[in-house]
């Protein structure tokens, strides 16, 4: 029942953001992608389980938005990046149950882990839509205003929708 939830709760951040944030371009450089909150937010789990389902949502993304490869190799790196970043922000004797939100993680690791997470997946997708180091600061202006409102959406569900 856990999983049916857990795949559910994936299923309706990418049909979201598939119908409301695809379509939301504020002066052409906010463009969040707040799927990214399915692959933040997950158990934590077995890292190979964690990099297949990060495939998946790549790919389920790449095939609705017509980026071939973009985000599946963002998405593949954020779920390599999490359990690395986990062991070394949150202590062994804390071990994680349930869902990477702030009172399973604690606010300050994930603040961190969410920052971290989304510039870089962020970073990642503008530097292979770019496909060109020559507009080095346009990718940087989208990875901060994106990364900005992103986060921004992700913390509001964490703190807000998961209280304990």
């Amino acid at each position: 029942m856990k999983w049916v939830r857990i795949i559910s709760v994936g299923l309706l951040l990418i049909f979201l953001q598939t119908m409301v944030f695809n379509n939301l371009h504020v002066l052409g450089v906010c463009h969040p992608w707040v799927y990214l909150l399915f692959l933040v937010c997950l158990p934590v789990m077995p890292p190979w389980a964690e990099q297949l389902i990060g495939c998946v949502t790549g790919v389920m993304m790449d095939c609705i938005c017509s980026t071939p490869g973009i985000h599946t190799a963002a998405c593949v790196m954020v779920s390599w990046l999490k359990p690395v970043m986990l062991s070394r922000m949150v202590q062994e004797s804390e071990r994680i149950v349930g869902p990477i939100v702030p009172h399973t993680a604690g606010i300050l690791p994930f603040i961190r882990l969410t920052t971290i997470l989304t510039v870089m997946h962020h970073l990642l997708v503008f530097s292979l839509d770019a496909w060109s180091w020559s507009l080095w600061y346009w990718v940087l202006i989208e990875t901060i205003v994106s990364s900005a409102v992103t986060v921004g959406v992700i913390f509001v569900y964490g703190f807000l929708l998961h209280r304990s």
